[in-house]
């Protein structure tokens, strides 16, 4: 088989019906699908079930996170690739199909990045991912969305990655629960010497972040996760270069977080300090596979975001 497609599921009641129906029309067929539950108490598995009997269905007693769900279904899958395909997310007839087409043009590219739009809005959300010098890693919006190009990473909201790279370097770190994860494995895989492209033609309508919006999560894992990255995958160069930029993004962000959530935003700082000396280790090896040429600081966007678009945001 040369795909696993995996689909994380918490309570996703009515939208992940839309996304699975959606892969039974796929115009590639030489793939499968594993829906890993993350203990929903909703109807969904149920009617996944009765919906969808030829795809794998995995049902967890809790919720154990995006990332730890989808190393889950990674163990259980038979494709060669992997992709990750968000349970919001509604991908076109031939996604799956282009984003193959983009991964076998060269066999040093690891990822594939979708062309991602909210279906809200219609606008573009997400051509990949890119690390700032804040330490941010945003959702890239090109200016010409209907190129094909070398980016950073693929976004976990719909993404293809390598089996082979996948065995080289291990998948989502399973510790960052949601956010991050796919920003992690990005840092990994650039600095192991892989590329990652974005591929137009793959397209995917994105409602965003209805489970996560639910828990009231977002605050606390998307400020601790992305410290931790930094951790594990800048050089100490680049953090000292780039100090001030951190500093004043963590500044107005542990400011928004006070004001929306400030019991998460203080967790999530205490939190990142606990888990200094594992992230320290992993750093090691992280930079054990670091490939000749490598350089992170070409990749940091120096103009993203704004501090007034960062507040607006924050608010």
């Amino acid at each position: 088989m040369r795909a696993s497609v995996i689909v994380v599921n918490l309570n996703g009641e009515p939208f992940i019906y839309d996304c699975l129906s959606a892969l039974q029309k796929q115009s590639y067929s030489d793939f499968e699908v594993i829906i890993v539950d993350n203990g929903s108490k909703d109807n969904s598995c149920k009617a996944i079930r009765a919906r969808f009997p030829e795809m794998r269905l995995i049902e967890l007693k809790q919720n154990q996170g995006f990332a730890s769900a989808c190393s889950i279904g990674l163990r259980e899958a038979r494709g060669e690739e992997i992709l990750v395909l968000n349970n919001d997310a509604i991908p076109d007839r031939d996604w799956l199909k282009a984003l193959i087409f983009a991964l076998d043009k060269d066999e040093k590219i690891g990822m594939v990045a979708s062309r991602v739009i909210n279906k809200k809005t219609q606008k573009l959300e997400s051509a990949g991912i890119y690390p700032a010098r804040n330490g941010l890693v945003y959702l890239y919006q090109p200016e010409y969305p209907e190129q094909e190009q070398e980016v950073f990473g693929a976004c976990g909201i719909a993404g293809l990655y390598r089996g082979r790279m996948i065995k080289e370097l291990g998948f989502y770190p399973e510790d960052f629960f949601i956010y991050y994860e796919d920003a992690d494995l990005a840092y990994r895989a650039k600095r192991a010497g892989w590329k990652a492209v974005y591929c137009p033609s793959a397209i995917v309508y994105h409602l965003g972040s209805e489970t996560t919006e639910r828990l009231g999560i977002k605050t606390y894992y998307l400020a601790r996760n992305r410290l931790r990255s930094i951790i594990r995958n800048w050089e100490l160069n680049l953090v000292i270069k780039n100090l001030l930029w951190i500093f004043a993004y963590e500044l107005a962000s542990f400011l928004g977080g006070v004001i929306n959530a400030p019991l998460s935003a203080l967790r999530a700082r205490i939190d990142f300090f606990k888990a200094l000396s594992l992230d320290l280790r992993l750093r090691k090896d992280n930079f054990k596979k670091t490939s000749l040429g490598f350089d992170l600081g070409k990749w940091l966007s120096k103009d993203y975001p704004g501090i007034i678009k960062l507040w607006k945001e924050r608010r």
